[in-house]
């Protein structure tokens, strides 16, 4: 009896097959591929929640009473103090206006003032200037509307404190850095000398040397001088006066000037063709 033949089985192509939910290849790529992307991305969202939290607590950190507004080297303003005394200044100023322009006024003198109390503070202790306690209440009395002996002067002190909402010691500051400066003023000003040796000089200002030469030679021949200044002088403020740039204190001039501008020189003298450090060159 013949032998049944076994029916060969032809294999099913690979895209033939049936895909299961595991161990398939999607789009020629495995699953392994796709694994990885979604842990890049959850690691992506979770560094942007991170940064964001990052960036939002520094926002709020600037935000904060106690963050710094202003820096002077080492020395740093709260935003607190500063908004404090801007309001201060509005309220001295007649109270908060409707144009942009005085706000931004406003915030320029504030930092301003801030910024000088400083200095001076620095200033003072170079030149060993200080202000007393008997000067600073005093000082205080008279910014009160009171005397300093006033038997009030601490509740109305006390007052004005909650009103300005500044700490007794930031008020205390600003008000001996005004009287510092009121000093530090006058003996800057007690060290300027009454009298000094002064020069007084006509000048015609050109571009060029040898305009300069040029002008020269004419007065030479007998030119008026302040004809030509009038007519060639470059220099606005003195050329309507004939080239009189009036009594200057030497020293005051550049030190090529007070070299040229000699002592005892007189009226009738011939000019001099001197430098000027903006390169062009004057007539005197």
């Amino acid at each position: 009896m013949p032998k049944k033949r076994r029916q060969a089985r032809i294999p099913t192509p690979a895209w033939e097959r049936p895909r299961g939910a595991i161990g398939s290849r999607i789009l020629g790529r495995g699953g392994q591929f796709y694994g990885a992307v979604a842990i890049a991305m959850l690691i992506a969202v979770a560094l942007g929640i991170i940064g964001y939290a990052f960036l939002s607590d520094y926002i709020e950190k600037q935000r904060r009473p106690g963050s710094t507004a202003i820096q002077v080297e080492e020395k740093n303003f709260r935003l607190d103090y500063f908004s404090n005394r801007l309001k201060m200044y509005v309220g001295q100023s007649g109270g908060q206006g409707t144009d942009p322009s005085q706000q931004i006024t406003a915030l320029t003198s504030v930092s301003a003032q801030i910024i000088g109390e400083e200095i001076v503070r620095r200033f003072a202790d170079e030149m060993k200037v200080s202000v007393s306690d008997e000067e600073l209440k005093s000082a205080l009395a008279t910014r009160l509307g009171i005397t300093a002996d006033d038997k009030n002067f601490d509740v109305v002190f006390q007052q004005e404190l909650e009103r300005s909402r500044l700490t007794e010691k930031d008020y205390r500051d600003m008000v001996r850095a005004s009287l510092l400066a009121d000093k530090v003023r006058a003996e800057l000003s007690a060290k300027i000398p009454k009298t000094a040796e002064s020069v007084r000089y006509r000048q015609i200002l050109v571009s060029a040397q040898d305009a300069a030469q040029q002008i020269r030679d004419q007065l030479a021949g007998g030119a008026d001088f302040a004809a030509l200044a009038k007519e060639k002088s470059l220099d606005t403020e003195t050329k309507d006066s004939g080239g009189d740039a009036g009594w200057t204190p030497r020293g005051a001039l550049d030190l090529q000037r007070q070299r040229d501008v000699v002592p005892g020189a007189a009226a009738g003298d011939q000019p001099q063709v001197l430098r000027d450090h903006a390169d062009p060159a004057a007539e005197q």
